[in-house]
């Protein structure tokens, strides 16, 4: 779900709070320029502004792979995955996956590094 185009532009727009003497009010407001941000900040909170930053373009949110649910079940296994010695945890959801955990390289090369644990299919295994 990745949507193309250009991201918005956003301002920075910073005041005294009017109810609290020591304090600032701020407020993150998307506009085309800065005098565009100053006036919707005005609009907002009945206070003008005193220093606005920007632009700047927030970064879009990302779905996190591992933000997936998982369930384990009972069943653990030593395997094989891309010449890798791993410990195969298998998972009732999602069904025919397994939690890999690297242990070594089978080739014995060991200048790669140790890849983070995964969740694959398990036809995708060579179980020992």
């Amino acid at each position: 779900m990745t949507k193309y185009g250009p991201r918005p532009v956003v301002f920075v727009c910073i005041s005294d709070n009017p109810d609290k003497p020591n304090d600032f009010l701020s407020k993150v407001i998307r506009a085309v320029s800065q005098e565009e941000a100053a006036s919707l900040f005005l609009e907002q909170t009945k206070v003008k502004v005193k220093t606005i930053h920007g632009p700047f373009r927030p970064k879009r949110a990302q779905v996190i792979e591992n933000t997936r649910t998982i369930k384990f079940a009972d069943q653990q296994h030593k395997a094989v995955y891309n010449d890798w010695e791993v410990n195969a945890f298998m998972l009732k959801k999602p069904e025919d996956s397994a939690y890999l955990v690297f242990i070594k390289r089978v080739d014995g090369n060991i200048q790669q590094p140790i890849p983070k644990s995964i969740v694959v299919s398990v036809s995708e295994l060579r179980i020992l």
